[in-house]
């Protein structure tokens, strides 16, 4: 999971939750959720996965041998999809496993 801060053409930031199913972060299918960092009680939120909870934004398709990239929803305007888009074709993981 990683944790973006997006801005559209709004004056509010938004921060979301990016979630690969399969840990992999090349190509596949991503996962987008409101961000919740803390659950009231101090303790961390866990990494969303429930696509029927409100905090789920849509899924973003991406094959980075191509660039190119789909969106699946309808929570989130063109800018932002693109923001969350470009941000993951252009993640290269830290060395090490995650």
């Amino acid at each position: 999971m990683i944790i973006l801060k997006i801005a559209a053409d709004t004056t509010q930031t938004r921060e979301v939750e990016i979630v690969d199913e399969k840990g992999t972060w090349y190509s596949g299918n991503y996962r987008i959720f409101a961000a919740h960092f803390f659950t009231g009680t101090g303790r961390i939120a866990p990494e969303p996965h429930d696509v029927n909870s409100p905090a789920f934004l849509g899924e973003v398709v991406v094959n980075k041998e191509r660039g190119t990239w789909a969106y699946k929803g309808n929570a989130l305007n063109t800018d932002e999809q693109k923001q969350i888009a470009e941000f993951i074709l252009d993640f290269k993981a830290a060395d090490g496993v995650y």
